[in-house]
C-alpha cells in the first residue's frame, strides 16, 4: 500500500479529495489513481485514535468508495479486492459506536448492496450465491430504518433509506434471475421485485423523484422477466390468466411512469421503457391479441397520448414486428363461422391491427427521418 510522503497531500481530508475528484474523470487511468489515492487516505486514518468516531465513519467511507472504485476497473483481481474493501466499511459500520446512527446503519446497508454487486459481476454460482446472501444482509439491516418522518428522521434521510431497502430487494430479485442453479428462482424474483416496488411507491415516489422512478422501473422489469418465465412454464389457464393480467399492469402502469417524467423534459427512462414496450408487445400479442393494436399506439402515439414519444425508432421497431406476427397469425387460413364469438373477436382484432398498423406508418413519416441509403 503506498505511504504519503511530503510531496503529497497533507492529510486524510486531501486524499479523499483527491481520490472522489479523479475517480469522477471516469477513466481507467483516473481509477487507477483513485484507488492508491484512497489507500493513502486509508493508511491515514487507520492510524489515528479508535476514539475518533468521525476518523472511523471517515475510514469506514473510505473502505466503501475503495471498493467502489475498484469495482470500476472490474478485472478479477479487483473484483475480490473490491469485496474486502466493502468487508472492512462493513465491520467499521456495524460497531458498537454507530449503534444509535441511522445513518451509519443506512451505509451499512449501501456497502452490503455494493458487496453483492461486486459478487454478482463475478458470474460464477458461487459468487452469485454470495450475492445473494450480501443483499439479504443489506435488506436486514436497511428494513430496521424508519421509513417515514417522523421528530427524529428527515424526509431526506427517508428517502434515502427506502432508495436503498428498495434496491437491495431489487438487486436481490436481479441476482436471483441469474442463478440457473437455484430452484424456484422465478417465484423468488417476483417476490423480491415486489418487495422493491413496495417499498419504492410508497407516496408515489417514482412520481416525484427520478431515482426512484429508476428503481420502479428495474423492479418493474424484472419482475416482468420473472413472470415471463412462469407464464411460459404454467400448467393452469386461470393462473396464466392471473400471471398475464399481472404482467400487464406492470408494464402499462411503468409506461405511464415513463410518460410522465417526458412530459416534464426527461428522457433518461428510454432504455427501460423499450424493455417494457417489448415485452408488454409480446405478452399482447401471444396472450391478450385484442389489447396489442391500443397498447402499441398508446406509448407512440403523442396525438392521443402525451407523453407517448412518437420519434423513437426503437418502439416504432418492436410495433412493426410485433404487428407483422400478430398479422400473420390472424390471416392464417381457418374455418370461419360468422356466429362464432370467437371468430368475430379474431376479425375485430385483426381490424384493430390493420389500422393501428397504418397509423404507426402515419407516426413514422411525420416524425423518424428516413434511414440514409448505404
Amino acid at each position: 500500500m503506498p505511504s504519503p510522503d511530503s510531496a503529497t497531500p497533507p492529510n486524510a481530508a486531501a486524499w479523499l479529495a483527491r481520490a472522489q475528484s479523479l475517480a469522477e474523470q471516469a477513466t481507467p487511468a483516473a481509477f487507477a489513481e483513485a484507488v492508491r489515492a484512497y489507500e493513502c487516505a486509508i493508511t491515514l486514518l487507520r492510524a489515528l485514535p479508535t476514539t475518533d468516531l468521525g476518523a472511523r465513519r471517515d475510514l469506514a467511507l473510505a473502505h466503501l468508495n475503495h471498493g467502489n472504485t475498484l469495482q470500476q476497473l472490474a478485472t478479477p483481481a479487483e473484483l475480490t479486492a473490491s469485496v474486502l474493501a466493502y468487508d472492512a466499511a462493513i465491520a467499521l459500520l456495524a460497531s458498537p459506536e454507530f449503534a444509535a446512527q441511522p445513518a451509519a446503519h443506512n451505509t451499512c446497508g449501501a456497502a452490503w448492496i455494493n458487496r453483492g454487486h461486486a459478487f454478482h459481476r463475478q458470474g460464477t454460482p458461487e459468487a452469485l450465491a454470495a450475492a445473494a446472501a450480501s443483499h439479504r444482509s443489506a435488506i436486514a439491516v436497511l428494513q430496521t430504518l424508519p421509513l417515514d418522518p417522523s421528530e427524529a428522521t428527515t424526509p431526506e434521510a427517508v428517502f434515502n433509506h427506502r432508495v436503498n431497502l428498495a434496491g437491495a430487494w431489487m438487486n436481490l430479485a436481479n441476482t436471483l434471475l441469474d442463478s440457473p442453479a437455484l430452484a424456484r428462482r422465478y417465484s423468488a424474483a417476483r417476490e423480491a421485485a415486489t418487495h422493491s416496488l413496495e417499498v419504492i411507491s410508497r407516496d408515489d415516489l417514482p412520481s416525484q423523484h427520478p431515482a426512484a422512478a429508476e428503481i420502479s422501473l428495474v423492479a418493474r422489469r424484472t419482475r416482468c422477466d420473472a413472470l415471463g418465465h412462469l407464464i411460459f412454464a404454467a400448467s393452469d389457464p386461470e393462473l396464466a390468466r392471473d400471471l398475464t393480467d399481472e404482467a400487464g399492469d406492470l408494464i402499462d402502469d411503468g409506461l405511464a411512469l415513463v410518460r410522465q417524467w417526458e412530459q416534464r423534459g426527461l428522457a433518461h427512462f428510454r432504455p427501460l421503457a423499450a424493455r417494457l414496450y417489448h415485452f408488454g408487445a409480446q405478452l399482447y400479442r401471444l396472450r391478450q391479441p385484442h389489447f396489442l393494436a391500443d397498447f402499441l399506439l398508446e406509448n407512440l402515439d403523442s396525438d392521443q397520448n402525451p407523453g407517448a414519444t412518437p420519434a423513437d425508432p426503437q418502439l416504432h421497431a418492436i410495433a412493426e414486428e410485433a404487428i407483422a406476427a400478430a398479422l400473420q397469425t390472424l390471416r392464417a387460413p381457418r374455418i370461419i363461422r360468422a356466429d362464432d364469438p370467437a371468430t368475430q373477436r379474431q376479425v375485430e382484432t385483426l381490424r384493430a391491427l390493420q389500422a393501428a398498423e397504418l397509423r404507426l406508418a402515419e407516426l413514422r413519416a411525420a416524425h423518424v427521418p428516413p434511414t440514409p441509403a448505404t
